[in-house]
């Protein structure tokens, strides 16, 4: 293994990236068939307790937590106590819209004042060059922008039922798909790992 990039140092992992969402979606479905005007605060509530105990887990797993998780869970939290406080369910469907639009704008404004804020964020999991950090900033910012607008045309245009179930079932099946079709680039420039570094 390379040294040089322990696992440890990738402070993420399924269950705190899918944790929360998956509670919030089991949640609102549960709640829906006893209490269906209140699904959506109640799910909203629970998505917050997830999350924030998903920045406890990450603090103890990996020694720290990554800012996209620190960002995440202050909006989520925010948008939720709004959500419940002032009984309005627009916050909350805007807030992934809110999500992406400022990790999209984060990542091509640092690119555009010549820094890298993807880069910074998962640079210690993989090894590439430089010019292939700024393509992935490229795709992954416009990417962010890709899933604001998917958002505001789901929560216009669908039911609260078909928007919550969309967060499980379309945002993440997109970003995975999104995922794998940077792959190649990434494999193409992956930097070996040195075959001399236990020996």
């Amino acid at each position: 293994m390379n040294e040089n990039v322990p696992v440890q140092q990738k402070p993420s992992s399924t269950l705190t990236d899918l944790g929360p969402v998956l509670a919030y979606v089991i949640t609102f479905n549960l709640a829906r068939r006893f209490s269906p005007d209140n699904a959506l605060y109640i799910g909203a509530g629970v998505f917050a307790v997830a999350i924030l105990i998903a920045v406890i887990y990450s603090k103890i797993k990996f020694g720290k937590i990554s800012a996209m998780l620190w960002v995440s869970a202050i909006i989520v939290i925010g948008t939720a106590a709004i959500t419940i406080i002032f009984q309005n369910k627009t916050i909350f469907y805007m807030k992934p819209t809110a999500m992406n639009i400022l990790f999209g704008a984060t990542i091509l404004g640092s690119l555009a004042i010549g820094k890298n804020v993807f880069k910074a964020m998962m640079g210690g999991a993989y090894q590439l060059p430089d010019t292939v950090w700024r393509t992935l900033a490229f795709r992954w910012g416009f990417f962010f922008f890709f899933l604001a607008g998917v958002n505001e045309y789901i929560w216009r245009n669908f039911s609260e039922a078909f928007w919550s179930n969309f967060k499980l079932a379309g945002m993440l099946p997109l970003t995975f798909i999104f995922t794998l079709l940077n792959l190649p680039l990434m494999m193409k420039y992956m930097q070996a790992e040195p075959q001399d570094k236990n020996e």
